[in-house]
């Protein structure tokens, strides 16, 4: 065997092996959601919080025509309420929970890189949550139970019909997971700096309403030299685009480098932990 292809069978070796420990710690990490009660409470109130939007959006269908059932339900101020406070509850056991424990020193001082640590718990993280909007796709089955309304309009009862479309579930599905990228990303920084869960939710939960508020910077304040700035970075603006099915890549280039970002912050925040122990 020629030098040449000694060098390629070594570096495939260590390509293979570097996987198969990423492999490893992502199984670890997603068991700790599907394997503990934790991650099914999150799961069953999620379920329920979208019924129940679900529910509202039905209610004003017969009055609100021009945009599909996805559009009411993610520009539903409910909706924005627990979208919020999703990522603190999906993140925030990540690092803290892990120091609280004491497995963190040992998970640190393996033979592993930090980048397959993060890696890890990032995929697993955002798995569980990409994996939160599956029951979604049930709904256009379930149309079913209210494909039709009634409604009185001067003293004439009107019905209709409810019609599901498949781009009005497209665009939606894209804007949650390229949002969700960027927030699981800052869920993972906010656990990495801190030992405490709760500290570690509060920090994720500020940010995560801070940028929401800067997304309706203009609408408090009106148009000004800045404000296409505020557009761009809007995530109510980009939902309501996408669930429209208007598709656009400017959403996929800010949430994509903001993650590649976000990951390499926490991954020098790592280093300075394990490096001072």
């Amino acid at each position: 065997m020629s030098e040449v292809e000694k060098t390629k069978e070594q570096a495939l070796m260590r390509n293979t092996s570097w996987l198969y420990t990423l492999r490893t710690l992502y199984s670890r990490e997603l068991r700790v959601y599907f394997c503990t009660s934790f991650g099914w409470v999150i799961f069953a109130c999620t379920m329920a919080l979208l019924g129940f939007c679900l529910q509202a959006v039905i209610q004003v269908m017969s009055k609100a025509t021009g945009e599909g059932v996805m559009y009411y339900m993610l520009n539903n101020i409910n909706f924005w309420f627990f979208f919020i406070f999703l990522f603190p509850l999906i993140t925030m056991r990540s690092f803290a929970e892990e120091e609280r424990q004491g497995t963190l020193e040992g998970l640190l001082t393996a033979p592993v890189t930090t980048s397959q640590i993060i890696l890890g718990k990032y995929l697993a993280a955002y798995t569980f949550y990409l994996l939160l909007w599956v029951p979604l796709l049930l709904y256009p089955w379930m149309s079913h139970l209210a494909n039709t309304y009634t409604e009185w309009r001067y003293g004439i009862k009107a019905e209709g019909e409810i019609t599901y479309l498949l781009a009005d579930w497209i665009g939606p599905y894209a804007i949650l997971s390229l949002s969700g990228a960027f927030f699981i990303a800052v869920g993972l920084l906010c656990s990495a700096m801190t030992r405490s869960q709760i500290i570690a939710g509060i920090l994720c939960t500020s940010f995560m309403i801070s940028y929401y508020f800067l997304g309706r910077v203009t609408e408090l304040w009106g148009e000004f030299p800045a404000a296409p700035i505020f557009h761009y970075i809007s995530c109510t603006e980009q939902v309501s685009s996408f669930s429209r099915g208007l598709l656009d890549t400017r959403p996929l280039v800010l949430y994509l480098s903001l993650t590649v970002l976000t990951l390499a912050c926490v991954k020098r925040v790592v280093d300075y932990r394990r490096w001072t122990r």
